[in-house]
């Protein structure tokens, strides 16, 4: 018998000493419900978040009877001694004390902003007009939670004020609420984002697809959809000018390469090691677009990168002869450069509590061809596990003599 034992499942993590279950937890997928027995079951604990907000409550009990209980809802958290109400706070009075330093202005809406730039380009660009005239806002304000959201509203709509505020830690509700008169959306939450990818999973390959999910969960229809372009300022043009000439960077004969992503598993060294050292036979050079850490080639001199805002990026990948990008939210944003643009799927990345996804059911759901106003000439996406590494590689010399370059 091991003195100490782990096994982990999907849904499922049991440790145990001496063959005796100490510590045992389960997760649910959609609920994000979190179930956990301690000294088997001796005490357990129940963990989960609601539908119609990113609240969440949580429950302890001894020997199966509940001791203590923390309720989100409504706007509200509530904390109970056993069924005994005990303690009351408003959330939207903790969020007016820490945000509201921000939010100085005659405002009447304010729209905030907590989703990853995919999500946040569709909006901007093809609803945001719809969205506007919905809700009758005359004077909005939108409140950015990563800093990359302040550089799309002001390639957008930069005529719409923004204040950005980091990370919201607030577990707020859906649905509009009013502060001091002004009316605030949040409009994307954790549940919707498990009910997309849960939904692209459950229907056939090709029936959902997360631009018709942003649609429903706004309320609009095909008849709403216009379309802004993005325009890149004479300042951020120059500075990035300034950053690619100084990596020695050829402007005249280059690909462009977005090799990072969230959700999608990055592709391995080799793979980029022998992409980039075809397109330098060519006689293109290089340039990675590089923004983490995780991202390692064995020879850096085989390309040019450096840091790029992510107007810079929109603007240097535009003067490219080619774009190369593994599927991320950056890849939306690059349609509107109007470079022929290679767009590679893989699985999603392991993640607390959501499911596996396949490379196949992620190019059906969240495939660029099926957006508005795409031109499919300058588009080809490519399921990784359908092809080899090789076999991708030898594509891309196929198509060079199509001259897609």
């Amino acid at each position: 018998m091991k003195v100490f034992e782990n096994t982990k499942h999907s849904k499922k993590e049991k440790f145990k000493i001496l063959g005796i279950p100490i510590f045992e937890q389960t997760s649910d997928y959609m609920t994000a419900e979190i179930h956990q027995k301690i000294l088997n079951g001796v005490i357990s604990t129940v963990k989960n978040n609601n539908k119609d907000s990113d609240g969440s409550n949580k429950e302890i009990k001894i020997l199966g009877k509940t001791i203590l209980k923390r309720v989100e809802k409504d706007n509200f958290r509530k904390y109970y001694l056993g069924n005994l109400k005990i303690h009351q706070v408003s959330l939207l009075k903790i969020f007016k004390k820490r945000y509201f330093k921000y939010i100085d202005g005659d405002y009447d809406d304010v729209y905030i902003l907590r989703a990853n730039s995919g999500e946040i380009y569709l909006l901007l660009t093809y609803l945001l007009d719809s969205l506007l005239k919905k809700n009758g806002s005359k004077h909005p304000l939108f409140v950015a939670t990563k800093k990359y959201h302040v550089d799309m509203i002001r390639m957008i709509c930069p005529e719409i004020p923004c204040v950005y505020v980091g990370k919201l830690r607030l577990k707020l509700s859906e649905k509009p609420f009013i502060i001091d008169g002004k009316r605030f959306f949040l409009l994307f939450n954790r549940y919707y984002f498990r009910q997309v990818e849960q939904n692209i999973k459950n229907n056939k390959l090709g029936e959902y697809h997360y631009f018709q999910g942003i649609m429903d969960r706004l309320g609009m229809t095909e008849e709403d959809i216009s379309m802004r372009r993005i325009n890149v300022s004479p300042e951020d043009e120059k500075s990035m000018l300034e950053k690619a000439k100084s990596t020695g960077l050829n402007l005249e004969k280059f690909v462009f390469i977005s090799p990072e992503a969230q959700s999608c598993e990055m592709l391995d060294e080799d793979f980029w090691f022998e992409l980039i050292s075809q397109i330098k036979a060519k006689g293109y050079d290089v340039f990675m677009n590089l923004t983490g850490e995780d991202f390692k080639l064995r020879n850096t001199s085989i390309y040019k990168t450096c840091r790029l805002t992510f107007a810079e990026a929109f603007a240097l990948a535009r003067l490219s002869k080619k774009i190369v990008s593994l599927r991320s939210g950056l890849t939306e944003f690059l349609i509107q450069t109007g470079v022929p643009m290679d767009v590679l799927y893989t699985k999603f990345v392991k993640r607390h509590l959501f499911n596996d996804m396949d490379a196949e059911h992620i190019m059906s759901g969240f495939t660029l061809t099926k957006l508005p106003n795409v031109n499919m000439q300058n588009l080809f996406e490519y399921d990784i596990n359908k092809m080899s590494e090789r076999d991708l590689l030898l594509d891309f010399e196929k198509l060079e003599s199509k001259e897609r370059m």
